[in-house]
C-alpha cells in the first residue's frame, strides 16, 4: 500500500495532467526503464515525476559526472526540451 505522501504526489500530478494539455506522470520513485522508456519524444515541459525519484536533465554539451547511482534517471534532452532518452545510473 502506497504512504500518504506518495498518494498525495500521485494525486497532485493527476491534477497538474487534468489541467494542462497532453502530459505524463510517471510514478516510478526509482529508476524504471519499463516505465521511463514513455517519456522518450516528449518535452520535459510536459512530465509530472515523483519528487523523490533522484533524477537529471542533461542538455546537450553538459558535463556531468560519472558516478553511477542505479536508482536514479538521466534524462537525455535535445535543445528544446524534447526527451531524446533515458537511462539509469
Amino acid at each position: 500500500m502506497p504512504s500518504a505522501r506518495a498518494t498525495l504526489s500521485i494525486l497532485a500530478a493527476t491534477t497538474l495532467t487534468a489541467c494542462s494539455g497532453y502530459s505524463l506522470t510517471v510514478a516510478a520513485t526509482s529508476c524504471d526503464l519499463s516505465q521511463h522508456q514513455q517519456l522518450v519524444g516528449m518535452n520535459i515541459g510536459e512530465v509530472y515525476l515523483p519528487p523523490q525519484l533522484p533524477r537529471r536533465e542533461i542538455s546537450p554539451g553538459q558535463v556531468v559526472t560519472r558516478e553511477y547511482q542505479p536508482r536514479r534517471l538521466n534524462i537525455f534532452l535535445d535543445p528544446k526540451g524534447w526527451i531524446t532518452s533515458v537511462t539509469c545510473g
